[in-house]
């Protein structure tokens, strides 16, 4: 007997019949006889379908696997494969970028020299605070209302 029919040996103490419809069918004859059982009693129906488990087990059908040559000394042969390293793609310059100030996550090729990890701070940039909300709307010639 295996897990699968244990597991189903238990789940026939809560509903006889589940088992049964699992081994036999939805519509077979020992499904009309298990619910008939349980009609007459717990302890028939919880009977008859701990036979059926019994009666039908589960078969599981393993294909044997292939040794090299059929030798069966018991050596592992390992293979690495590795794939080829490709090129690294050259990256599109964008157009909406100035060179003085360049967009989030592009690269600058006059501050190539830099290593941070971060975006590309100018020495013109440090030390200032970022603009107010009044100076990053100043030009943009949307209606803003003061309400």
């Amino acid at each position: 007997m295996c897990t699968a029919d244990l597991f189903l040996g238990l789940l026939a103490i809560l509903f006889p019949p589940l088992p049964v419809w699992v081994k036999r069918g939805l519509c077979s004859a020992d499904s009309i006889i298990n619910i008939l059982l349980c009609m007459l009693g717990f302890i028939p129906g919880l009977l008859h379908s701990w036979y059926i488990i019994s009666k039908f087990p589960e078969t599981y059908e393993y294909e044997a696997v292939p040794q090299d040559g059929e030798r069966g000394d018991g050596r592992v042969t390992y293979v690495f494969v590795q794939q080829p390293e490709r090129e690294p793609r050259p990256q599109p310059k964008l157009a909406g970028g100035s060179p003085s100030h360049p967009n989030y996550g592009t690269n600058d090729d006059n501050n190539a020299s830099s290593s941070s990890a971060g975006p590309a701070h100018h020495n013109d940039d440090e030390g200032r605070a970022p603009p107010t909300y009044a100076e990053a709307v100043e030009g943009d010639h949307k209606i803003q209302t003061h309400d």
